[in-house]
């Protein structure tokens, strides 16, 4: 069968739909990028948030038509909106032949098989995770880039996140197994890894006194090919003195650091469950920033969350002023079903108060981004190119230890996945661009 595979959400599900893929290619399946010649289409889903659930809805209404005409096309929904709408696919959707959970990717192979002979496959229990399978390395969208799940699942109770009834609790992957997995991606030409999990510096959650985060950080950091270490996303509770430290040890490890701060209100951080203070977090990126003078912030925001009222919006100002970060995701309140926030709290918050509360945001955010990228005309920045840009042919894009993305000319392919010195020439709010000087020594990575 030939399959086409769409992935929404977060790096996580990127992830899972290249494991996806790996596991339908040995199979015998070939995938095709035009979805008309696909005799299998597959959804890998996000529910985090009512947009990205619209979105698949939409696609699986469009494919309701397809199916009747082509009766032979096999339809899955895959990720976390099959684990949580499972009955309401199979009841209210017929057409979908194929559901299959979160932890279920490692058996993807066998069930479009049963869902081609049989249909109505529903696989969303406990079994055999994405990182319970062998990787195939070579699988993956970039050569030198490639994400590396270290811990599934979460164990946080934010009253507006549905991630724990989705995927889970936490489950982390072996120290050894990782390490052996990031050194055949490094054999294989990957330079910068990101370690991915849903709380990520949770890491060593039940493999025995002293292993977490830091500790894995160091076992990477001995891999010489490893040029940039990542990791996404963070809870600021586990912003420990220890993994400090070590950040600040290990040169190779990123200086972009995603760390929600979701509110800069402690009521409405109460209300979210997010067992932290603004005072709290603020503490933790000022000593960050004492022992890593260069390092670089980005949080996520939720605006008109039940009970915002403008004065916590206000305080939202205030931290966003102070904290002064490199990018910030903003977000508008929408309930999600089986969550706290969506069915306790009344969702208050005007509509186009959200609208606006947003838009505030944003525009405060792209202010502080211009100032940073302003700074930093005239410099010299080392650059991961990661291949040609999206608007205009005549150029190439790469990104900084410091997640800035760079714009530069190039008429050579063959910079794809390599390090290059750019001399930043022009800034904007998201992004810069600049020339190639090769001649310049090359600056730390």
């Amino acid at each position: 069968m030939k399959f086409h595979l769409v992935t929404y959400g977060c790096q996580m599900n990127k992830l899972d739909s290249e494991l996806v893929k790996s596991r339908l290619c040995r199979a015998g399946h070939a995938e095709t990028e035009d979805e008309d010649e696909a005799s299998l289409v597959l959804l890998n889903t996000c529910s985090v948030r009512e947009h990205a659930e619209d979105r698949v809805w939409s696609r699986l209404g469009a494919l309701r038509a397809r199916k009747r005409r082509e009766p032979g096309l096999v339809i899955g929904v895959l990720g976390c909106m099959a684990q949580e709408h499972q009955v309401f696919l199979r009841t209210r959707m017929p057409h979908v032949d194929l559901v299959c959970g979160t932890r279920e990717f490692g058996a993807i192979d066998e069930l479009v098989e049963r869902a081609q002979s049989d249909g109505g496959v529903v696989a969303t229990g406990d079994g055999v995770g994405g990182d319970a399978v062998v990787r195939d390395v070579e699988e993956r969208s970039s050569r030198a880039q490639a994400f590396v799940s270290i811990i599934r699942g979460c164990n946080m109770p934010c009253t507006f996140c549905v991630v724990p009834r989705t995927r889970g609790e936490e489950v982390c992957r072996p120290v050894a197994e990782i390490v052996e997995e990031a050194g055949r991606l490094a054999a294989d030409g990957v330079t910068e890894v990101t370690l991915l999990g849903q709380t990520v510096n949770a890491y060593g959650h039940g493999l025995g006194r002293g292993v977490d985060l830091a500790l894995l950080l160091r076992e990477l950091h001995a891999i010489p090919a490893l040029r940039r270490i990542a990791f996404i996303t963070s809870h600021p509770n586990y912003l420990t003195p220890r993994l400090m430290e070590t950040m600040a040890e290990l040169p190779r490890v990123s200086r972009y650091f995603h760390l929600p701060a979701q509110s800069g209100s402690n009521a409405t951080l109460s209300r979210m469950k997010r067992c932290y203070t603004v005072e709290r977090y603020l503490d933790r990126i000022t000593r960050l920033r004492d022992m890593i003078p260069d390092i670089e912030f980005a949080s996520d925001f939720i605006v008109g969350f039940p009970g915002e009222t403008d004065e916590d919006h206000a305080a939202t100002i205030r931290l966003m002023e102070e904290a002064r970060f490199a990018q910030s995701f903003v977000f508008k309140y929408s309930p999600r079903p089986l969550t706290v926030s969506g069915d306790v709290y009344e969702d208050d918050v005007p509509e186009p108060v959200k609208q606006q509360r947003n838009q505030d945001l944003l525009e405060i955010q792209k202010r502080i981004s211009l100032a940073k990228n302003e700074a930093l005309v005239g410099e010299v920045e080392l650059v991961l190119v990661e291949g040609p840009s999206k608007t205009r042919g005549d150029r190439y894009t790469g990104r900084t230890s410091r997640h800035r993305l760079v714009h530069f000319p190039c008429d050579d392919a063959g910079l794809v996945g390599s390090y290059v010195p750019v001399r930043i020439l022009e800034a904007g709010p998201y992004s810069v661009s600049g020339e190639v000087e090769l001649e310049v020594a090359e600056p730390l990575a």
